[in-house]
């Protein structure tokens, strides 16, 4: 073949994609106006790096191809796919998606070359060639539009198959017009051709570096940025994720700050926040295409929105209650830490081990998150972008609060991140998205004031059916306010929806213990309390006594629980939790302590922080005032003498409960896992 019309700007690496290549070579006519190039990349307007497989010129049409070639069996809709390769199932956004923004990119590139100025370019198609020679594909309707297979002829009982031949030549595709768009003739090759030459086409990069580390293949793309796989230059053994934000080549200083705020905003939020429920963050720094974020990576880790349209329809109720459970402990980690999240969604939640039966979540994806550093604490204030609907794909829009999207609405608040994990909540128990973007959501919430569990579902639980409803009004004013809130709800949702029969008799692991659950050591769990850096912790019962356990989240953790329970049992004062044991929780090192509780009517109780206490109750009365101040003095005193010092004393450490007999109610410090002796 002429090679003028074949143009390979990289040999691929991969021998199923140079395999693919070198069939539809094989079968290219070589006459004008034909013209293809294979493996190279471009960078488009937008900053961002792109990889093509094949684009190819034809007198019926210029596509647009991305290869696939795994084997087994294809199945899914429009928007997610699902291969079945010997038994193991692997779930990805339709490449047809990405293919066509590929497409728009490239096309926009070449009409700015000057050979392309005066004329009007032919319209780029995408196409998914899967080219597997036994793939069983049963995609059907819309999900088949521009997917291409293999061509047969027709042999014994097989029919002849048109397939990525038959598209590129003839157009025989579902999904393609009858016509191309454009006029396709010799002309215009040659005017293609030198648009390609002068856009900087050039070979796949495969050793970029960010910093110590080599990038791999993206992993993940979305408004502003792209996700790479990296690996560790001289380490190979170590993985990151890096995300680039990229800044489009033509930007305004405007746009370029805007982006290079949202790279320094997410790094800012997320290097104090440590959790196991947060993607962790090690490092911000540069690179040629925008600024950079180096976090911990998973390989095996799935988008939540993934794993639900793989494996939603076959979830049991403790599995999407933990889903659930496990984000919103994570975001009342965060809300303690005064950062809210904003634009909470499934595609910012991912799912670690996708084959455990309770596999653990990370949250990421915080660029349009804020820090609210006004009411005190050495924190720093980070602002919330106004440019929300610039950074968040229209997918995730639809789990956003209303509000969250009106920059003249948006005081900031909780609240934003409620109605996300109601909305969240109502995706796991539907297993269906609440709407596909945010005009949907807010015509659906413009009717019905908010979201309706009980409108798809039949019998669905009353208290599930209150706690979707109230997270998710249109009304803020109605709204369940805090993500604490929240958590008291969905333990009346587990309550309605687990029986003691359903629990195991000792909980493996306990950081995935519920209410009824009993954990090693003879503890039977009453609430969880939330989680931290490195510990949980549970109100449990032993015996007839009600207890606090802190718990290490896991072995690793067990050395700094020893080191915090040697500082507690020195520490002997009524306004200091009160330590009672070190025990062993199966492998992990736990805390036993008084329980903090405040009574109420009848017998119940609650452990309440002063932050919980202040939110419901409002200002504290001069009594109040005087009572409690004297009480953390006191406190503090004690530490002194005692050559502690604390280091993190904030409302979420102060516990507001009734110490002693008496009815009146008294500040008591916790949580010591930040302290330092002398």
């Amino acid at each position: 073949m002429n090679s003028n019309r074949w143009k390979s700007i990289t040999r691929s690496e991969y021998a199923w994609e140079q395999d693919a290549l070198d069939f539809i070579k094989e079968r290219f006519p070589d006459r004008e106006p034909y013209r293809a190039w294979a493996n190279f990349e471009f960078i488009a307007d937008d900053g961002g790096i792109n990889e093509v497989d094949l684009l190819v010129l034809t007198p019926r049409g210029f596509f647009l191809v991305e290869i696939k070639s795994r084997p087994g069996v294809l199945a899914g809709d429009a928007g997610t796919w699902t291969w079945i390769t010997e038994g193991r199932r692997l779930t990805t956004d339709n490449p047809l998606i990405g293919a066509n923004r590929k497409a728009k990119k490239l096309i926009s590139l070449l009409k700015k070359q000057k050979s392309a100025r005066k004329t009007r370019l032919p319209f780029l198609e995408a196409l998914v060639f899967c080219s597997a020679p036994d793939l069983d594909c049963k995609l059907t309707g819309n999900a088949r539009f521009r997917v291409c297979l293999r061509d047969r002829k027709a042999t014994g009982d097989k029919p002849e198959r048109p397939g990525v031949m038959a598209a590129i030549e003839h157009r025989k595709c579902a999904g393609l017009k009858d016509h191309p768009g454009g006029v396709i003739d010799r002309p215009m090759a040659k005017i293609l051709t030198r648009a390609m030459e002068s856009a900087g086409i050039r070979e796949s990069q495969r050793k970029r570096r960010v910093g110590v580390y080599l990038l791999g293949e993206i992993i993940a793309e979305g408004p502003g940025y792209q996700d790479w796989r990296a690996v560790h230059a001289a380490i190979s053994s170590v993985e990151r994720r890096i995300r680039i934000y990229t800044v489009r080549k033509t930007a305004s200083s405007e746009e370029r700050a805007m982006i290079e705020r949202a790279a320094s905003r997410e790094f800012q939020l997320l290097e104090p926040l440590q959790h196991p429920g947060v993607l962790r963050t090690y490092d911000l720094t540069e690179h040629e295409l925008g600024p950079a974020i180096i976090f911990e990576h998973f390989p095996n880790a799935m988008r939540l929105d993934l794993y639900l349209a793989e494996r939603g329809a076959s979830l049991g109720p403790d599995q999407r209650l933990s889903f659930l459970r496990q984000i919103g402990e994570t975001i009342d980690h965060a809300h303690r830490q005064r950062v809210v999240h904003r634009a909470l969604s499934p595609q910012s939640v991912l799912v670690i081990e996708p084959e455990d039966h309770l596999p653990k979540i990370k949250v990421f994806n915080w660029q349009t998150g804020y820090r609210d550093a006004s009411t005190g604490g050495l924190s720093m204030n980070v602002t919330a972008t106004e440019h929300v609907e610039q950074l968040v794909e229209d997918a995730g829009t639809a789990y956003m609060a209303p509000e969250a999207l009106n920059p003249s609405e948006d005081g900031g608040g909780e609240h934003l991140d409620v109605f996300s994990l109601g909305a969240i909540a109502f995706h796991l128990f539907a297993n269906r998205p609440p709407a596909a973007h945010a005009l949907e959501l807010s015509e659906k919430l413009r009717a019905e004031g908010a979201l309706r569990i009980s409108s798809v579902i039949n019998g669905a639980v009353e208290p599930l059916q209150f706690m979707i409803q109230y997270s998710t009004l249109a009304d803020v004013s109605g709204r369940i306010e805090t993500v604490a809130d929240f958590l008291e709800y969905l333990d009346e949702v587990e309550n309605d929806l687990t029986t003691p029969d359903e629990l195991k008799e000792t909980v493996d692991d306990p950081t995935q213990a519920q209410a009824g659950d009993r954990l090693a050591g003879g503890f039977l769990v009453e609430k969880r309390l939330g989680s931290g850096a490195s510990s949980m912790g549970f109100l449990v019962k032993r015996g007839d006594e009600t207890c606090i356990l802190k718990i290490a989240l896991d072995p690793d953790h067990n050395d700094r629980l020893r080191e915090e329970a040697e500082v507690l049992r020195r520490l002997r004062h009524s306004r200091v939790v009160e330590y009672i044991d070190t025990v062993d929780v199966g492998d992990r090192v736990g805390i036993l302590m008084r329980a903090l509780t405040r009574r109420l009517k009848g017998d119940k109780k609650v452990v309440e922080t002063l932050r919980q206490w202040l939110h419901n109750e409002g200002r504290l009365q001069l009594d109040l005032l005087q009572r409690f101040g004297e009480d953390l003095l006191s406190a503090v005193n004690h530490l002194e003498e005692k050559g502690v010092n604390h280091r993190d004393i904030k409302p979420d450490n102060l516990a507001v409960a009734n110490v002693g007999t008496g009815d009146r109610l008294h500040l008591v410090l916790f949580d010591f896992s930040d302290r330092k002796s002398t």
